[in-house]
C-alpha cells in the first residue's frame, strides 16, 4: 500500500494503521541477511538525517520565539515542522511512473518547549528507540526508524520498499486577530 492521491495526510495515515491492526506483521526473525542489512542502512541513514536537521530545526524555532517574544514584533505565533515524505522504490510493483509514489509521511512538529533534554523524540539519536522485549534490541533504533514501524504501523517488508525520502521544514508564522477599522459614512 501507498498514499492515496485523494487522501489528506491523516485519511492516509489512518489507512494505514486500520490495514497494519488487522494484517499479521513480518517476523523480524524471517527476514534474510540482505533485507536486514538494508534496515540497518535505512536506520542510519535516517540517524545521520536527524543528527543533521536536529540543531537547524532548533535554531529556527530559537529565531521563531524570539520574534514572539519581541513585542513590536508583528508575529504573535508560530507552527514549525519537519516532514519527511518517504517514496518507493522504482523496482516496487506499485510503482507508477506518472504517480508521486509517497509510501510514508512522517511529521514532527517543534513546540516553544523544544529543545527538550533530548531524553526523547527527533534529535535524541543517542537514546536507542528500539521496542524493548523486540528481537532486535542489540540493535540502536534512531527515533525516526522507530516511529516509522512502531507508530507509524509500518512492517518491516513496508520499510524495504523505501527508495527515496524528501524533508520539507514547514514554518508557519501567524499574527494572530488584527483590528480593522471601521469607516463610518456621516
Amino acid at each position: 500500500m501507498k498514499f492515496r492521491d485523494g487522501f489528506d495526510y491523516y485519511q492516509n495515515r489512518q489507512v494505514w494503521e486500520e490495514l497494519c491492526l488487522n494484517v499479521a506483521r513480518t517476523n523480524y526473525h524471517s527476514l534474510n541477511s540482505d533485507e536486514k542489512t538494508f534496515l540497518r542502512s535505512l536506520n542510519d541513514q535516517l540517524r545521520q538525517l536527524e543528527d543533521k536537521y536536529a540543531p537547524i530545526m532548533a535554531a529556527k524555532l530559537q529565531e521563531l520565539q524570539a520574534h514572539v517574544a519581541d513585542p513590536s514584533d508583528w508575529m504573535w505565533d508560530f507552527n514549525l515542522s519537519i516532514v519527511i515524505t518517504f517514496y518507493l522504490h522504482k523496482d516496487d510493483p506499485e510503482y507508477e511512473v506518472d504517480d508521486d509514489n509517497i509510501l510514508m509521511e512522517f511529521e514532527e512538529r517543534f513546540s516553544r518547549k523544544y529543545p527538550r533534554d533530548h531524553e526523547w523524540g527527533f534529535g535524541a539519536t543517542n537514546v536507542n528507540h528500539a521496542v524493548p522485549g523486540q528481537y532486535y534490541t542489540s540493535e540502536h533504533h534512531c527515533y525516526l526508524y522507530h516511529q516509522l514501524y512502531d507508530h507509524c504501523y509500518m512492517d518491516w517488508r513496508d520499510l524495504l520498499r523505501i527508495g527515496n525520502l524528501f524533508v520539507d521544514i514547514k514554518i508557519e508564522e501567524q499574527s494572530g486577530m488584527l483590528p480593522v477599522n471601521r469607516f463610518t459614512n456621516k
